[in-house]
């Protein structure tokens, strides 16, 4: 009995729909020359789900780009369930449920007399008839129960490598060679930074986006990343690919704990530096190449008090170059 009961778990966990996130792996893998079978693994999902998500959601030239397959697939989703939907598909009802509505009058209510279900109402107003949320409660705001947590959101960051697992050389600034990165946002772009934990020494690279897949490639063909010892990230989207960029380096990839900047307290200052000269709002296709060598080269080429009076590019002992 608890076997059949495992393989019933065991092929319900197989049909899950892909995410945003696996699809930017699946179009990184299936760049890299992956077998399916080799993706399918990776991703924790049979040959045959890797198989029907190309045949699917590839572009019609047999390319395989993942905001066009999430887009293709969104939008299947959602014809899909037009044909169920009894308010849009019932006028009457709509009018109905429409007429009473009113701040004093709850959905519940309404859905009660009605024979139709609350959550479908709420979910009828914000998909087709937004412009009568001023009539629900709490005019369609969320409401938290009082003394209540919001709940901890968990995906890919579930199994990271915490901060708390990272080496004595790396907390204790011994050693050179341990990293902290991050992103600074740009209108239409950003900037992917990290730092070097005992030196200072930081190393840029300007992004047209913070999608995992552009991160990962990057910090893998980077001359000074390739012989990092480790590197510390925040837990936003644009690291999802850690594994990929541990295989890529063969450094150790750590995550701090969420909504603690200060642990990543080197880089958070770096950026702020940054800031000075890209402050926010500021245009991406207004930076170019050499911008980004002119400053990082003058950061890096700073004495600082930190460092008894060197300059990060001493204390690194390489000087600096940046992409």
């Amino acid at each position: 009995m608890l076997l059949v009961l495992t393989n019933q778990l065991t092929i319900m966990s197989m049909y899950k729909h892909f995410t945003l996130k696996d699809r930017f792996t699946l179009a990184t893998l299936l760049q890299a020359d992956y077998e399916q079978q080799d993706i399918a693994v990776f991703l924790g999902r049979s040959s045959s789900s890797i198989a029907r998500e190309l045949l699917r959601n590839s572009k019609p030239n047999g390319d395989y780009e993942a905001r066009h397959a999430h887009r293709q697939a969104s939008l299947r989703r959602q014809e899909s369930k037009i044909t169920s939907r009894k308010i849009e598909n019932t006028p009457e009802l709509a009018k109905r449920i429409e007429d009473r509505l009113d701040p004093l009058v709850s959905p519940e209510v309404i859905a009660h007399d009605e024979i139709v279900c609350h959550q479908s109402i709420y979910a009828w107003l914000a998909r087709s008839r937004t412009d009568l949320m001023f009539k629900l409660p709490q005019h369609g705001k969320k409401r938290r129960r009082y003394g209540t947590k919001r709940a901890i959101k968990q995906g890919w960051t579930k199994h990271v490598r915490s901060i708390n697992e990272r080496f004595i050389g790396a907390n204790n600034r011994s050693r050179l060679n341990h990293f902290e990165g991050d992103t600074v946002k740009l209108k239409g772009g950003a900037l992917l930074t990290h730092t070097d934990r005992k030196s200072r020494f930081e190393i840029v690279h300007l992004a047209p986006n913070e999608g995992a897949d552009f991160a990962q490639n990057t910090v893998c063909q980077d001359l000074y990343l390739q012989k990092a010892k480790s590197i510390t990230y925040d837990r936003g989207s644009s690291f999802a690919l850690w594994r990929m960029i541990e295989q890529g380096t063969g450094t150790k990839v750590f995550f701090a704990d969420p909504r603690s900047p200060w642990q990543r307290g080197t880089n958070e200052n770096t950026n702020q530096r940054l800031r000075r000269v890209f402050p926010k709002g500021t245009q991406y296709s207004s930076i170019n190449r050499e911008d980004i060598i002119k400053n990082v080269w003058l950061m890096n080429h700073t004495k600082r008090k930190c460092l008894n009076w060197h300059t990060p590019c001493q204390v690194f002992k390489r000087c600096c170059t940046s992409t």
